[in-house]
């Protein structure tokens, strides 16, 4: 007699969206309506004592914009307890940073990629693999996010007191008048 196991149940993935926008709140989980959504420093935290396959940080909270990254209630607080101690049963996590306050998304991706974990830098609402041609002259777009990470990279350097990395010659897309 010929036996074969049923196949295996998918396990649901454990996602954890901390964000203070109910509205982006809502577009995420509509996505994925199993994912937790926590809104503040102190949720995320108490909620990063779980296992988790993707955790999706957003930096300002609170309703405010451009919050100084040295402040305990944004998302790089997050980053800072994730720093303080090994957190092993989140090693196998996906981060995404999904601020739009380009600055504080890139130090906290840096930070993260620093302790080990897998991190991308992804604005909510942005989808970054439409914007990854071969050529980026003929996708400003993803021109634009190259630029603009590079200024970040650099207000990061010049904090630290580092030189900056040159910036990349002005082309033909970085003029107002382009179109593609």
């Amino acid at each position: 007699m010929n036996r074969t196991n049923p196949p295996l149940a998918k396990k649901p993935t454990r996602r954890l969206f901390l964000d203070d926008d109910p509205d982006r709140a809502l577009a995420f989980r509509e996505l994925h309506p199993d994912a937790v959504w926590v809104q503040t420093v102190a949720e995320c935290v108490e909620k990063l004592a779980e296992t988790w396959d993707e955790v999706h940080l957003d930096h300002d909270l609170g309703g405010e914009l451009f919050v100084d990254v040295n402040r305990e209630d944004c998302g790089m607080e997050v980053v800072r307890w994730l720093s303080k101690e090994p957190r092993r049963h989140l090693r196998k996590a996906k981060f995404t940073v999904h601020s739009h306050n380009m600055v504080a998304a890139f130090e906290m991706t840096y930070r993260l990629q620093g302790m080990g974990y897998q991190v991308q830098a992804r604005p909510f609402g942005v989808e970054i693999s439409g914007l990854e041609p071969a050529d980026p002259i003929a996708h400003p777009a993803r021109l634009a996010w190259d630029r603009l990470r590079n200024r970040a990279r650099n207000l990061i350097r010049k904090a630290r007191g580092l030189e900056p990395h040159p910036e990349p010659e002005p082309t033909e897309a970085d003029s107002p008048d382009y179109i593609p």
